[in-house]
């Protein structure tokens, strides 16, 4: 099959809990693609007892090392060889760096990229809002308020801050996200497949624009008589 040959090769970008996942899987179901995500790979490669990567995987994941990007590379390009992406693919976590996206651009064809965009004051205030208890139950003191802040409504334990949502750490987080991000967002704007949405919009919103866009390019592709 030529390159070209897939009507659905797209990639989803943004930055932490921008709804970019979300949105990947609400394509993914709509158009009847495999929903692509590096981080699932990994997992799925890992539990793979019988698979000679298994082992290599598991190596890195377990000590929370990064694994190497050829590594991850390889295991993208079959993924996306696979019989359930003959239309193609919704992808997201993948490329993390303009390397990645340089690579991608040599072994498949992408159709359109989304870029979810969210400011840092939106993204800040989202995580750093959160709160959860010791058995998983989210609350969001603006989004999703408990009734009593210290107490989780489900089931009464006391909630706090994860680290991670801490101000200072998202803050950190979204200066690597843009160190990486930047350079592959202008390497797609330079080849005219960068889409870029508001991400601060209600999901259904989000939504509605992403398959707008896409119905269009499906109907250029099959000369869809507009008149």
């Amino acid at each position: 099959m030529p390159l070209n040959d897939k009507p659905f090769e797209l990639i989803f970008l943004g930055p932490p809990v921008s709804g970019k996942g979300t949105q990947t899987e609400l394509v993914a179901n709509t158009f009847d693609i495999p929903h692509i995500s590096t981080g699932v790979i990994l997992q799925n490669i890992k539990a793979e007892t019988n698979n000679p990567l298994a082992q290599e995987v598991a190596s890195y994941m377990d000590n929370g090392k990064l694994v190497p990007t050829e590594l991850v590379n390889r295991l993208v390009a079959d993924r996306i060889k696979k019989d359930d992406c003959s239309l193609g693919y919704a992808m997201d976590g993948f490329p993390r760096t303009l390397e990645q996206a340089q690579y991608l651009s040599q072994i498949t064809t992408v159709d359109r990229v989304f870029l979810i965009n969210v400011s840092d004051e939106a993204i800040v205030e989202r995580m750093s809002g959160r709160r959860v208890c010791k058995n998983g139950h989210t609350w969001h003191l603006k989004y999703s308020p408990p009734k009593d802040q210290l107490i989780c409504d489900t089931c009464g334990e006391s909630l706090f801050q994860r680290d991670d949502d801490k101000e200072e750490t998202v803050k950190s987080r979204l200066e690597v996200y843009h160190r990486e991000a930047d350079a592959i967002v202008k390497f797609y704007e330079e080849q005219g497949l960068l889409s870029k949405i508001n991400g601060e919009q209600s999901i259904e919103k989000v939504q509605q624009q992403i398959i707008k866009l896409l119905v269009t390019d499906l109907r250029s592709k099959i000369d869809w008589n507009k008149s």
